[in-house]
């Protein structure tokens, strides 16, 4: 499924003039002028950005800070880099070969059980995706009418999985009261052949893909802010953040900026991304990420419509007991504190 690494390079963006006040043309400028203009003048910290897998339209405020030079009046000169399917998630952070790498919140305590030092830096969705959905005519109505209902999921592992797990908990179920079915990633199909009951699904990816085919699915309703668990966010290392937190800010602003335009503007989100994404030239595929664009926009922003890089530590901090009391992912108590930080995000 890998279409290869595909990054480009921000042109660096001439820094803005620092205008002096209260001296005449024969004066020299004082120290502190002297040390602001040297600031001014500073080039924009390289970075490169991990976006994993193939370019696709949920990336798109990513694309927009790269392609309207954000990220590079902000002060960062970012590289976009798509790694593969077949790469490991935190590989080329851990390597130095990126800087910042897009992940959920899940996977960077996975990671520092397993003794990597990552640290989430700034937001990128405020909401969980994954919904439990059923046929429109089904009588299951709500997450306790699922007791003795199949369930089917790619497998054990992964988002679908974790979500799964807290929706059935925060309704005071457990996978033993449900049929749980691996079927892979073939929801669609499944649900359709009435194989499963229900499937595991992701509202910006197949629920789309439901409405886009005409199938008529419902998502039972979940309360998604009491779901013990945080999706994609951007990831770095401790010690790049620490010698480089200027372009760690950069970073975060910069996408959240993004966000900000594409919720703004989808249709100029849409030819941006189609600049990465050669597939959206196909009329279809263009409607079809514009439905994509839409549903994740809503996972990207708050309650209020608002974007944000803030990321909330206390969903953080019930994600961690979670995993390691309920899901048992992890080997030991997390320590969340070191693996999650506001102190890039402005805003």
């Amino acid at each position: 499924m890998a279409r290869g690494i595909r990054a480009l390079t921000t042109l660096v963006v001439a820094a803005s003039a620092v205008t002096l006040c209260g001296c005449s043309s024969s004066e020299s400028p004082s120290p502190a002028a002297n040390a602001q203009s040297e600031v001014d003048l500073q080039e924009p910290t390289d970075v490169t950005l991990g976006l994993t897998y193939i370019p696709n339209v949920q990336f798109a405020p990513t694309y927009i800070a790269e392609e309207d030079a954000v990220y590079a009046n902000a002060g960062a000169n970012v590289t976009l880099r798509h790694h593969g399917a077949d790469e490991g998630l935190f590989t080329a952070l851990t390597a130095g070969e990126e800087d910042v790498v897009l992940a959920s919140g899940d996977e960077v305590l996975q990671a520092r059980d397993q003794g990597m030092d990552v640290v989430a830096i700034g937001s990128y969705y405020h909401t969980y995706p994954v919904v439990v959905a059923v046929p429109e005519e089904s009588d299951i109505d709500s997450i306790d009418d699922l007791r003795g209902h199949s369930i089917g999921i790619p497998g054990e592992f992964g988002s679908n999985w974790l979500g799964l797990l807290a929706i059935l908990n925060n309704a005071g179920l457990s996978t033993q009261d449900v049929n749980v079915v691996s079927i892979g990633f073939t929801q669609q199909a499944a649900l359709a052949a009435g194989q499963v009951d229900a499937v595991v699904v992701f509202t910006n990816n197949e629920m789309v893909r439901f409405g886009l085919d005409g199938m008529k699915v419902r998502a039972l309703d979940v309360d998604q802010d009491a779901l013990p668990l945080v999706s994609a966010t951007l990831v770095s290392t401790r010690e790049w953040v620490d010698a480089h937190p200027d372009a760690a800010r950069a970073i975060v602003d910069g996408t959240t900026q993004g966000i900000e335009r594409a919720k703004d503007n989808p249709q100029h989100a849409l030819e941006v991304a189609k600049k990465y994404d050669d597939t959206l030239n196909d009329p279809a595929s263009f409607e079809g990420a514009r439905a994509v664009l839409e549903a994740t926009i809503k996972l990207m922003t708050t309650g209020n419509g608002a974007a944000s890089g803030k990321q909330d530590l206390d969903r953080w901090n019930k994600m961690g007991q979670f995993l390691y009391d309920t899901a048992g992912v992890l080997t030991q108590a997390p320590d969340v504190d070191a693996a999650v930080t506001n102190e890039f995000a402005s805003r």
